[in-house]
């Protein structure tokens, strides 16, 4: 996967490597959908340096829960922000730029929300680029809906693993959990991927990732 280097110029101020040799553009809006999609914002989360704001909706069913969340990131860095409606939590997520307290927001959606709701938040993304050459937060919205949303700088879809090749039954531990994950919009690239992950004690994992062959 490291491969992907060689054709763009990546640097921590402009990309996150979220998984090896895999980036998500800093200072952007990305979508995530399907039934893992909260892997794949702790997934970005564990690569997060600083604090990291998760905004989620009053009447949400699920729930985060610490001990959940310690295999994959620092608790103490996580804050929580319940809202009631789109259009506060896309305040909310322009407060956080604001104040630059957060590397990464993470803003739970259960409903499509309009492309004019995000539009000042790419124009700040934008200005905030012209202004400094400093690292700019990341944006995850984690959509429970298929429906595109307009603006997004890239777009994702993760989903568990279940198929096993006969020849990895034998070593695979009851401790490994394995996700499919593809991206369907990215100026990087569009592929596949399978993505390994392994408890190795009560706060740590070791994840492998390996792009699917069509």
């Amino acid at each position: 996967l490291r491969c992907y280097m060689d054709h763009f110029n990546f640097s921590e101020i402009e990309y996150l490597e979220f998984l090896p040799g895999l980036f998500l553009k800093r200072g952007s809006i990305h979508q995530i959908t399907g039934p893992s999609r909260f892997i794949f914002a702790l997934i970005t989360a564990r690569n997060i340096k600083n604090y990291i704001a998760w905004i989620r909706r009053k009447e949400c069913v699920f729930s985060l829960y610490p001990d959940g969340l310690i295999s994959w990131m620092d608790i103490n860095k996580l804050i929580l922000v319940d809202t009631r409606t789109n259009q506060e939590s896309t305040w909310v997520m322009e407060e956080f730029l604001k104040s630059g307290v957060s590397e990464l927001l993470v803003c739970e959606l259960y409903k499509p929300i309009q492309y004019s709701n995000l539009r000042r938040i790419i124009l700040s993304f934008k200005n905030g680029r012209e202004e400094k050459d400093s690292t700019l937060p990341t944006i995850l919205l984690v959509s429970s809906f298929q429906s595109k949303i307009i603006g997004v700088e890239s777009r994702w879809y993760m989903k568990p693993n279940l198929l096993i090749d006969s020849s990895e039954k034998k070593k695979r531990s009851f401790l490994e959990e394995r996700w499919e994950l593809v991206c369907s919009k990215s100026r990087l690239n569009l592929s596949s991927w399978i993505i390994k992950a392994r408890q190795q004690g009560y706060n740590r994992r070791t994840i492998n990732v390996y792009k699917t062959t069509s």
